[in-house]
């Protein structure tokens, strides 16, 4: 650290300004630099030593990128009585450092006397709040804190402004939302449907997901790079996705409990899907939001749709299934042709982590996807004697209904032949484009 002048001069002084986070430089009444500790060498990328004794100007004001730097310096001889504090950006280095810059005309009394000394000027590096302040802003107020952290340390908000990316996209919907509208009047509605909203975003955030958005009563959620690991996002995925169903029981008793009628009868349908998306800080220069879209995200929705068709609770396209491995118990429910998709795919229920499926709903399952093989290769009538079994052990199976009323059609037109046993989920009307 430079050298002090006069008054301002004493080792305790030297010795506090040395320690500083924040940068200080004092500036006398003939624009001379004569205080300027470490911190703000650091922070400047300026050698204190060399710039104390220099003119504030040569230093600081041939420098375009220090003009909103100065004006707050300024401020203080112009405006003497007042401090002046404001938010500024420089560049260092060719890198750009937020600061926020405070200043003051140096008053001193001395023998009896009050006399101007010049402009004391305090500042300290905000960049990374600054980071974090607009992660907020993009992501809304459902980030957790690890998520911020996360992608700050893999590059920040730079790395945010769109990219092709592989994401796994969720979709989890109030079932029976127009049911619920007719029968509660609007306050109640928005209540129910806020608390509902709420206990779907928590698993979000516990498993690594980013809450994108909310669209009328589902929730869009998000799994990939810069927020969790490529190998991972699909496992997040499925995890917060049985999180949202685990979070049930606990919202029906608080509604319960609040009075709502019926509260027993709220559920959810989830669909997931992986695969390329665009990503990035998306909207209006005024309104810019980070958000996803592309093919994963349309599947998603409209595996979430197709969901409450089959009696299911969460579906899940192929390239999930496969990309979330060994971790859980899936059912293949059918192979379908999803709008917006050249090839007919199987689609798969989530059924709940490995090894914590009975014996029983895993002969189910095994029995059931036999007979999806069956009708895939056009063998209406043995997958129909399948599907029957599964009704046999699981009367309420929706999805072995559905198939055997598909293999009895198959019988009654004579329709037949490899293929023929695919479905055809359209488009959801909610889903984004």
């Amino acid at each position: 650290m430079g050298g002090v002048d006069g008054g301002l001069g004493c080792l305790i002084y030297e010795k506090i300004l040395a320690n500083m986070r924040d940068g200080v430089a004092t500036i006398d009444l003939k624009g001379r630099i004569i205080t300027f500790n470490a911190a703000a060498g650091r922070i400047l990328g300026l050698d204190p030593a060399a710039t104390v004794g220099q003119s504030f100007g040569e230093v600081f004001l041939m420098e375009e990128s220090f003009d909103d730097f100065n004006e707050v310096v300024l401020k203080a001889v112009y405006e003497n009585e007042a401090t002046h504090s404001r938010e500024v950006t420089v560049m260092v280095g060719g890198h750009r450092v937020d600061l926020h810059v405070t200043s003051t005309f140096l008053m001193l009394e001395r023998d009896g006397n009050v006399e101007r000394q010049g402009v004391i000027v305090v500042f300290s590096d905000i960049t990374e709040q600054r980071k974090r302040r607009k992660l907020k802003r993009l992501f809304g107020e459902y980030v957790d804190p690890r998520i911020v952290d996360r992608i700050l340390d893999r590059g920040g908000v730079e790395d945010l402004k769109g990219a092709r990316q592989v994401k796994t996209v969720s979709f989890a919907d109030l079932r029976d939302f127009t049911g619920w509208s007719e029968r509660l009047d609007p306050e109640s509605l928005v209540s129910v449907l806020n608390r509902f909203l709420t206990a779907m975003t928590i698993p979000i955030g516990a498993a690594g997901g980013i809450t994108d958005k909310f669209i009328g009563d589902a929730v869009m959620a998000c799994w990939g790079p810069p927020f969790t690991d490529a190998g991972q996002q699909a496992i997040d995925a499925c995890n917060a996705a049985l999180g949202q169903l685990e979070s049930l029981p606990a919202l029906r008793r608080e509604l319960a409990e609040s009075g709502v009628a019926g509260a027993e009868a709220i559920d959810v349908a989830i669909g997931i899907g992986t695969g390329a998306v665009i990503a990035g800080d998306i909207g209006a220069e005024q309104s810019r939001n980070f958000t996803v879209i592309g093919n994963a995200v349309n599947v998603a929705a409209r595996l979430q749709e197709a969901a409450k068709r089959y009696g299911q609770r969460v579906l899940v396209a192929h390239d999930t299934r496969a990309a979330a491995g060994d971790a859980f118990v899936f059912r293949k429910v059918d192979h379908v042709a999803l709008r917006g998709r050249s090839a007919i795919e199987p689609i798969h229920a989530l059924i709940g982590r490995a090894r914590s499926v009975s014996d029983d709903h895993l002969r189910l399952i095994e029995l059931h996807e036999r007979g999806v093989t069956a009708l895939s290769h056009g063998l209406p009538d043995t997958a129909a004697e399948r599907f029957r079994t599964c009704l046999e052990m699981e009367p309420e199976d929706r999805s072995a209904a559905v198939l055997l009323e598909r293999c009895l059609a198959y019988a009654e037109t004579g329709v037949e032949g490899g293929g023929s046993g695919a479905a055809t989920v359209p488009g959801a009307a909610a889903a984004p484009k």
